[in-house]
């Protein structure tokens, strides 16, 4: 874990309703990361900040009246339930890029810049097919949370977690690879 994640958890327990500044060093740690996710959950950069603003002032309501045993889980359960809840507002599915969490990102200066662009492009497309719930699960455990977080995040079983990022997986390389000729041919 991250020293500034660690920091955050320390300070997650010295949190009050009137203790802006440990709050203040929990939104900086956390802010990124979340706002990272959002934007793959959703694909729209200023969506993603208005659900990352959501995610962190439902944070701030719920502190002084909630046991948190795992401040990055609870966090992040917070942000998918914003997500979701946008979905089912606008019954719109979004799309996500896992290849924006890659740590280092994208480098432009990198040989291979087209490739990049044309699987970046490939696994959006993809990804823009799925369930909004499976693709939580796909991008929680890119994020590198275990089955059983992801259990906890999306308020299911650790079984039920687990099928369905078995068959998010499924789905999405079903997706992504449709219109290969050398995948069906395999298939």
């Amino acid at each position: 874990m991250e020293r500034g994640l660690v920091d955050g958890q320390r300070r997650l327990e010295q949190v009050t309703e009137t203790d802006a500044p440990a709050f203040e060093a929990i939104v900086a740690a956390y802010e990124a990361p979340i706002a990272r996710y959002l934007y793959g959950m959703v694909g729209d950069v200023e969506l993603a900040r208005d659900l990352t603003q959501e995610t962190f002032l439902s944070a701030y309501r719920a502190l002084p009246s909630t046991p948190i045993t795992n401040l990055a889980g609870w966090l992040y359960r917070i942000a998918t339930n914003h997500a979701l809840s946008h979905f089912r507002r606008k019954r719109l599915f979004g799309w996500v890029s896992l290849s924006r969490l890659l740590a280092g990102g994208y480098d432009p200066s990198v040989d291979g810049h087209s490739e990049w662009v044309v699987t970046s492009s490939a696994v959006e497309e993809a990804l823009q097919q799925l369930d909004p719930k499976d693709r939580a699960c796909l991008l929680l455990r890119a994020a590198g949370f275990s089955s059983q977080e992801i259990a906890e995040q999306l308020g299911c079983s650790p079984g039920a977690a687990r099928t369905r990022l078995s068959r998010a997986r499924e789905a999405f390389r079903r997706a992504y690879h449709q219109g290969d000729p050398d995948e069906e041919a395999e298939g």
